[in-house]
């Protein structure tokens, strides 16, 4: 990691720069060269929200490269390195934003390439045994009943997310993200908790109209 760390040095020399890190949705903070105030885990959940936003992009077919929010104290920017994995750079409120995110840009191809090195996919059970044209012949390594339980529920929660975004718009990604987190921190993710769920998303929408709106869009759900 000292090639990661190097690079991460670079950035945090600009001018109003408190620091910068590589964060990844699964494995959390990969290199960190951060001198801010602000907690670990604000830290990690900010980064999260990135990705998620990130996500929503890809699903409306928008790549997108970079963004940036300034705050009241901090101006934060994130840029896409790899599939669920971003460059996260705290600055100044009033740092040059702009330059800070064309440095970041010049070191992104070098940040891929050591990321690649330092952790490159893992291959399947699958790749180890046979070539990807004959991976439609082999059996399948969840059981048929696991694995249909498992896409019913994500196509549940996808119904439940399009419906949240016809009441309070794009943001319902992010919405849905952090709640679904602390609602698979309760227990299983299973249909008989989805009112559970629902209940919270609720809460989240302050417009009593958009929210009976939204309740009305999942009904059969619950």
């Amino acid at each position: 990691m000292v090639v990661m760390r190097k690079l991460l040095g670079e950035i945090s020399v600009i001018p109003g720069v408190t620091g910068s890190c590589i964060f990844d949705k699964t494995a959390g903070v990969l290199c960190t060269d951060l001198q801010t105030e602000l907690p670990k885990d604000v830290t990690e959940s900010v980064c999260m929200h990135f990705v998620r936003l990130l996500q929503m992009g890809r699903m409306n077919k928008l790549d997108i490269k970079s963004v940036h929010f300034r705050f009241d104290r901090y101006a934060v920017i994130g840029m896409n390195l790899d599939t669920g994995v971003i460059l996260l750079t705290i600055c100044d409120a009033d740092a040059n934003c702009s330059l800070v995110a064309t440095t970041v840009a010049m070191l992104a191809d070098d940040m891929r390439d050591e990321l690649f090195e330092k952790f490159p996919p893992s291959p399947t059970p699958a790749m180890t045994i046979a070539k990807k044209e004959d991976i439609a012949c082999l059996r399948p390594l969840v059981p048929d009943d696991e694995r249909s339980g498992a896409e019913a529920m994500t196509l549940l929660l996808e119904e439940i997310e399009h419906a949240l975004t016809a009441a309070i718009g794009p943001l319902s990604s992010m919405v849905m993200g952090g709640y679904l987190d602390k609602w698979r921190q309760n227990g299983p993710s299973s249909p008989g908790r989805l009112p559970e769920l629902v209940t919270m998303l609720i809460r989240e929408i302050e417009d009593p109209k958009l929210a009976e709106d939204f309740k009305s869009r999942i009904r059969h759900l619950l």
